[in-house]
């Protein structure tokens, strides 16, 4: 009687301690799912005109933004995202909700990938490091290319290694459709883990019989097939320019800054993986440093996870001397990164390394001042939100810690529990009130505010020397000005809108022309924001003055 009478005490602390991860899960869904309805910009707002001008014309073929040929992107993005304008309209939900779910993905083949190499520990914990990363929370709202380009690559890793040491057919298929569904979002970049994951992997084992196989050409050939609809559009559109771009260019260019960046910080990515990794950058670096102090005492040497992380650092060094540079980049390395210091952080725990526990009191620290920081930012960036919601928000998560603390003994699945709630709690926050306030400040949002109270009827809009692309997106019939001659026939059209820049609206005015209305648009985009700009005091000095006209 006393046995049942414990065992029915211990199911009663494992269902509520189930409860309470899916409570925090909840709340990490929710962070997520008020991301998907939050402006766009830069990119974004591109891929975005682009989805819905394909949707639009039916044709789903050839990119077009503007009615120009686009070259830049192949067609995996635009095509989840066309799905979502085609089913559910032309809204921010709809434009993100397929690239979403697809990067949801990326998540599970981490979990998968870890739990293969490591263990399900391993698995688990490799699936956290990733999916509430900061990073990760941050392109989960803002979709880039890379939101959907990591689930691929990270799915080809995973049917790679599964392949390797099953060498089951099916996982080499999966493979190189998941290598093709990478190449077919951001080009041959999506290559280059798998590549040299396989090429570490066969030299490191010595088998060099299997690294020369005919076998490669057919998973070639696969991806060549799957590819192939992004192939064509640019010989139809570009000749062999497009493809040459595709393949050579894009990628060297970005190297060189001949296509794009001018940066010259080794040290960029480096720093950024700092706050990226956030809540779990101190475990997770803990992890990389003891696989890679394997590497150099042989012992616990993991053949897969050096294989791993030798496509990683290769990528990384890449990167790191490349002038085009932006924190989505990491997206691609985070993942199998995640799944190293998982492997290595889990096996760490077995044996109770004092690195492991050094590192886990650190965490600590970092999770009171990621909750410090809601203060600051109610403080400094939005000091006008009401601070009941805030003052809720933390008080759940501080009931939510005690209840779990009251069931839970273990120090490390406390820490882990603590820092998921924390990281969900906080971008909940952002996403939910601070995000959505700042992204007001964008100029198409403030256009479509005036449009709407000034009665705008389907009459033309045109923007002249703007790349503010989500406006593209969110106004029907908006278009480009290219030059000063379609300019000013557009001029005689009674009744146009124009919105320009200020130098623009300069030259306009010294050349005595009148318009029936003018409004400023004081605005900012929000892949322009700076310290200044976050703090509310000073944001006023930090706008820049944009023009909507009316034509007489």
């Amino acid at each position: 009687m006393l046995l049942l009478k414990l065992n029915g005490y211990t199911d009663l602390k494992i269902n509520l301690k189930n409860i309470l991860w899916a409570v925090v899960f909840f709340l990490v869904v929710l962070a997520w799912l008020f991301g998907l309805f939050i402006d766009l910009t830069g990119d974004s707002g591109l891929y975005a005109a682009i989805s819905r001008q394909m949707v639009e014309s039916g044709n789903w073929l050839d990119l077009k933004i503007n009615s120009e040929p686009y070259d830049q992107k192949p067609h995996l993005v635009f095509w989840l995202a066309g799905l979502g304008i085609h089913l559910f309209g032309t809204t921010n939900f709809a434009f993100k909700i397929f690239p979403f779910l697809f990067g949801i993905l990326g998540i599970y083949f981490t979990y998968r990938l870890a739990r293969l190499l490591y263990s399900e520990t391993a698995g688990k914990l490799a699936a956290l490091f990733t999916g509430t990363s900061q990073l990760f929370f941050l392109y989960f709202l803002d979709i880039h290319t890379d939101t959907v380009l990591q689930s691929a690559v990270i799915l080809s890793l995973w049917q790679l290694a599964a392949y390797l040491k099953h060498k089951k057919q099916v996982h080499f298929v999966l493979a190189f459709t998941g290598i093709g569904l990478a190449l077919l979002t951001k080009g041959p970049v999506g290559g280059v883990l798998p590549f040299f994951f396989v090429l570490f992997y066969l030299v490191l084992k010595k088998d060099f019989r299997q690294l020369f196989h005919f076998k490669w050409l057919a998973g070639i050939a696969l991806v060549l097939m799957i590819i192939l609809p992004t192939l064509y559009h640019l010989w139809s559109n570009f000749g062999t320019e497009g493809l040459r771009f595709y393949f050579i260019d894009n990628n060297i260019g970005r190297v060189s800054g001949a296509v794009a960046g001018s940066s010259t910080d080794p040290f960029f990515y480096l720093y950024n993986l700092l706050w990226a990794f956030l809540p779990w950058t101190l475990p997770v670096f803990t992890g990389l440093v003891l696989e890679i102090k394997s590497w150099v005492n042989g012992r616990n040497f993991h053949l897969q996870g050096a294989s791993l992380l030798g496509s990683v650092l290769v990528l990384f060094v890449v990167y790191s001397v490349a002038r085009g540079k932006a924190p989505n980049y990491l997206m691609i390395l985070m993942p199998p990164m995640a799944v190293v210091a998982a492997g290595r952080v889990q096996h760490a725990l077995k044996i109770k390394s004092n690195r492991i526990i050094t590192a886990l009191w650190f965490h600590i620290a970092i999770l009171v001042l990621l909750l410090l920081l809601l203060i600051v930012i109610w403080y400094v960036i939005k000091p006008g939100d009401s601070f009941l919601w805030l003052f809720v928000l933390n008080a759940v998560v501080a009931i939510l810690v005690m209840l779990f603390f009251n069931y839970e003994p273990s120090l490390f699945q406390r820490i882990v529990f603590v820092s998921v709630l924390v990281t969900a709690a906080f971008n909940l926050y952002l996403n939910k009130s601070i995000l959505p306030s700042l992204f007001k400040f964008q100029g198409s949002r403030q256009v479509l505010e005036v449009l709407e109270k000034d009665g705008f009827k389907g009459e033309n809009l045109y923007v002249f020397e703007l790349e503010e692309y989500e406006i593209y997106f969110y106004a029907k019939d908006v278009r480009a000005v290219n030059d000063w001659e379609h300019f000013f026939e557009v001029l005689e059209i009674s009744g146009t809108w124009i919105y320009t820049n200020e130098i623009k609206y300069t030259d306009l005015i010294n050349l005595e022309y009148e318009f029936e209305k003018i409004y400023i648009i004081e605005q900012r985009g929000m892949n322009e924001i700076n310290l200044n700009f976050l703090i509310h005091s000073k944001r006023t000095n930090t706008l820049t003055n944009n023009y909507l006209l009316k034509v007489r």
